[in-house]
Formats: structure tokens, C-alpha cells, sequence
């Protein structure tokens, strides 16, 4: 399976449990390597309260990196986390 693939998989887990993370792809030519690089940053929606004092919603970066695995580890490790705090929520019932 293609890593892609599987991050939207658990893109799309991760959403149904309420928890919405957005992933934006960017390129810029590297001198160094010589040819177009992509690079991933995951973002999500967080509430901060503006200087007139009402509230609004800005995209905190969570992830920046070249690396389609690295972005892939950091889905994992989410979905992990959530799945053992219903775990543990669970088990306090």
C-alpha cells in the first residue's frame, strides 16, 4: 500500500473520532539536490481570542517536514494516542 494512502486512512479515522488534522503539501527547488522538493505540514484549527476580545480560529502547525514517512509516523502516533485515551476512558466506566 502507498504511504499516502494509508496517511489518508488515518486522516480519515482520526476525523471520525472528532479529532481534524490538515495536511498541506508545498514545493521549492533544492540548489543542493538539484530538483523540486515537497514538503508536508500538518495543521489543525485552534481558538485564540482576538485583541477586541472575540474569538476566532487560527491553523497551528503541529508538523513540518519533507517526509512522507515522518508525516506518516506522526498519524500513527496520533491515532495511537487517541485510541488509548478511549482506552483508558473505557476503563474508567
Amino acid at each position: 500500500m502507498n504511504i499516502r494512502k494509508t496517511i489518508n486512512k488515518l486522516q480519515s479515522a482520526l476525523i471520525t473520532k472528532g479529532y481534524i488534522y490538515k495536511i498541506n503539501t508545498y514545493q521549492f527547488y533544492s540548489d543542493q539536490q538539484n530538483r523540486m522538493i515537497t514538503g508536508y505540514r500538518i495543521t489543525e484549527k485552534q481558538p485564540y481570542r482576538k485583541k477586541n476580545g472575540e474569538m476566532s480560529a487560527k491553523d497551528a502547525e503541529l508538523l513540518n517536514s519533507c517526509s512522507q514517512v515522518e508525516v506518516l509516523k506522526w498519524f500513527v502516533g496520533k491515532w495511537n494516542e487517541v485510541k488509548e485515551y478511549e482506552k483508558r476512558k473505557m476503563d474508567d466506566f
